[in-house]
């Protein structure tokens, strides 16, 4: 299927590694061109190699999304350098500990909150005047299903997961009068560089052969007996911010191996 997003402008927030890098790649190699966001400007950088490498056209979009201020320059010079942005791609996210609730750090959480939740509000605000001006445009909030289900020792990440879909659901129902879908892509394990820095920590823990016999035990609570790969979600959000998926918005789409069947 060509999703035709062929020059179309696409800022991607957090791209600056792991699984927003990949998805800048993914939508370059369909022609489209990419604003890269992170607060990294070296991995900004890395990214905007990457996407020129597939034969795309980026632009350093370094901003720091939880400064409203800063969200406004940035998006005006994209806007400014690329085009009107079609699609935004809220994905900027940080987990800083791994831990009991009660054992978290408040400071590390308003953190947490404010990049996933405060930086997905502040670039909605920002692209939405364009999108709504021109009639149409896509917004692709990425959360996680241990937002819909819970899951321990990331109870902070959780909350502001959760808020995003929140705010997904309600931003769909304001703006959809004006040909705008907003919608939650929700992965579940994959193999990103967090999840995989993550296993590292729990091997070094537990040992090999423990962390092995863990490993098998999380690999049986998927009915498709395997953790998804970074391309999964990618494949994902390109379908949902092409006119293929015109009809679905205020939608959360897990992409889990079957892990959560949330209705």
């Amino acid at each position: 299927m060509d999703l035709k997003l062929g020059g179309k402008t696409v800022l991607i927030t957090g791209a600056g590694s792991g699984m927003g890098q990949h998805m800048a790649v993914g939508f370059a190699s369909e022609g489209a061109k990419i604003a890269v966001n992170d607060i990294d400007p070296k991995g900004v950088a890395e990214t905007i190699a990457q996407v020129k490498a597939a034969g795309g056209q980026a632009y350093d979009a370094t901003a720091d999304i939880t400064d409203l201020g800063n969200v406004k320059d940035m998006i005006a010079a994209t806007e400014s350098a690329l085009g009107g942005i079609d699609i935004l791609i809220n994905n900027a996210a940080l987990l800083t500990e791994h831990t009991l609730y009660l054992e978290t750090d408040p400071e590390a959480c308003a953190r947490e909150i404010a990049v996933i939740l405060f930086g997905t509000m502040h670039c909605s605000r920002a692209v939405l005047p364009g999108m709504i001006e021109r009639g149409a445009g896509k917004i692709i909030n990425i959360a996680t299903d241990a937002a819909r289900v819970g899951q321990e020792r990331e109870a902070n990440y959780s909350a502001a997961k959760g808020g995003v879909i929140s705010f997904t659901k309600s931003l769909a129902k304001e703006v959809g009068r004006h040909n705008v879908n907003v919608n939650v892509v929700s992965p579940g394990a994959t193999n990103s560089p967090m999840r995989i820095g993550l296993q590292e920590e729990m091997r070094k823990k537990l040992g090999d052969e423990r962390w092995k016999e863990r490993e098998q035990k999380v690999m049986r609570m998927y009915p498709l007996r395997r953790i998804g790969e970074m391309e999964d979600i990618t494949n994902t959000v390109m379908f949902i911010a092409s006119d293929a998926a015109r009809q679905i918005t205020g939608q959360v789409l897990s992409v889990n191996g079957g892990f959560a069947m949330v209705g």
